[in-house]
């Protein structure tokens, strides 16, 4: 092979990983979640919000360990469960289910110096996050909601 090509190879690799991640605001749903805050710093990665999301819920049926899962808009305006199983399933996003639904895409929200702290205060947050046709979760903002 030519010393010429290993690097193009892996520019290419590198603009597909780019290019892929930014897709899933393209061509994904927007979804936006009721969330939750703990733990609000990482003394190695700066702050960031831990989030947990008490509007996704598991169906009776489903046994405990790795899960899929589809969402769809609620009534109320927030993202929840439309469809989970124990088997994966096209678009479903990974997640695990214990005592609630963790999905590891969704559990860390990294934000500027400084807001982590404020976030933790509010307790009442929303999450915006895009999922792709193939189950990739992109989380592009966290803010405080508005409670009615």
């Amino acid at each position: 092979m030519k010393k010429w090509m290993m690097p193009i190879v892996q520019t290419l690799f590198v603009m597909f990983l780019v290019v892929s991640f930014y897709a899933i605001s393209l061509v994904g749903e927007e979804y936006v979640l009721r969330a939750e805050p703990f733990d609000p710093f990482d003394p190695f990665y700066g702050e960031y919000v831990m989030l947990q999301y008490p509007d996704l819920k598991a169906p009776a049926g489903v046994t405990q360990g790795d899960v899929y899962f589809t969402l769809k808009q609620g009534e109320d305006g927030f993202a929840v469960i439309d469809r989970m199983e124990n088997e994966p399933f096209f678009g479903g996003i990974k997640g695990m289910y214990f005592d609630r639904v963790m999905a590891p895409q969704l559990e860390q929200f990294y934000v500027e110096q400084g807001v982590g702290p404020e976030l933790e205060k509010a307790r009442d947050l929303q999450a915006t996050v895009y999922v792709a046709p193939w189950g990739s979760i992109r989380p592009t903002n966290l803010e405080i909601r508005e409670t009615k």
